[in-house]
């Protein structure tokens, strides 16, 4: 059975085209008060054009790059983790083919003494390809020219609680070059090959904060190529509780998704559709200023 059970939202349906549909639902999850939206896009469609657009060191929100893109624009929604510190994306941004950011390392004090040791996570991305399909991988960029790379399976970076050597084709046997012409970092991947596959450890992401019931946003594709943007409300008491990394898997194998990414959640979580916001932001102020957004467009 299903989670939960959806219904159009007239609301933010006006001004889409038939191939991209939105979706709510108020329903409680596992007893919990609960508030969900989805937009579900048809790849197929080559009228739809899917891409990341980055504030080059500003950060933005999602109303505001909404506001600065000329031509029909369907949604924007919030991606990569960042620093707070330098409005630096944290996450592989890719647009026609160019690294726009890099996947980071993270610096994380010794847990057996004082210094300060580097860690080389692999964490998950969704890279959208010139024959309009999607892939979900854990990827990193290697070398002086920061080629994306894709591995079979999460990187060790921890390795016996000490850093592994940075990921490299002599480090990892299955690491191959993957070209998506649009692609946005996050983590953790939630979903692979249809089923709830949450490598949140692997990635360096398995806090118990961070792995509870929180605002969300999540993407993922189907197996006929349809793109899906889950987007919980959260942290709004008796009203949307948010949901946890087991909770969002299950919500997206539901959905059909064949695989799914979590990407930055909590107070920067948005989804903006055709002028309107879908969940309540959590963060007081409204959306949060974010440096990386995926757009979707349709050309006329």
């Amino acid at each position: 059975m299903a989670q939960v059970k959806w219904q159009p939202s007239p609301q933010h349906q006006q001004g889409l085209p038939a191939t991209v549909k939105v979706f709510v639902t108020t329903d409680s999850l596992d007893g919990k008060p609960f508030k969900a939206y989805y937009l579900e896009a048809d790849l197929k469609d080559s009228k739809l054009e899917v891409l990341t657009r980055v504030g080059n060191g500003k950060r933005y929100t999602p109303q505001q790059y909404y506001e600065q893109e000329t031509g029909n624009v369907l949604a924007v929604v919030n991606t990569t983790f960042f620093s707070f510190a330098d409005n630096r994306n944290l996450n592989l941004v890719i647009q026609d083919g160019k690294v726009l950011a890099p996947q980071a390392s993270v610096r994380r004090k010794n847990p057996k003494g004082t210094d300060t040791l580097t860690y080389y996570p692999t964490t998950g991305a969704i890279g959208f390809f010139r024959n309009r399909t999607a892939d979900v991988a854990w990827a990193y960029n290697v070398g002086k020219k920061k080629k994306t790379m894709e591995l079979a399976s999460p990187y060790d970076a921890d390795a016996n609680g000490q850093p592994a050597p940075e990921p490299s084709k002599r480090t990892v046997k299955d690491i191959k070059r993957w070209k998506p012409q649009t692609a946005v970092g996050g983590g953790p991947v939630l979903v692979q090959n249809g089923k709830a596959h949450i490598t949140a450890e692997e990635e360096m992401r398995g806090g118990a904060s961070f792995r509870g019931p929180n605002p969300r946003t999540v993407i993922g594709y189907t197996p006929d190529n349809k793109l899906i943007i889950l987007m919980v409300e959260g942290r709004n008491k008796g009203i949307a509780e948010g949901a946890s990394l087991d909770q969002l898997a299950k919500l997206m194998v539901d959905l059909g998704c064949r695989e799914a990414l979590n990407l930055d959640g909590g107070g920067s979580s948005a989804l903006y559709v055709k002028g309107k916001d879908t969940i309540k932001p959590s963060d007081k102020e409204g959306q949060r200023p974010v440096p990386a957004v995926l757009v979707l467009k349709y050309r006329e």
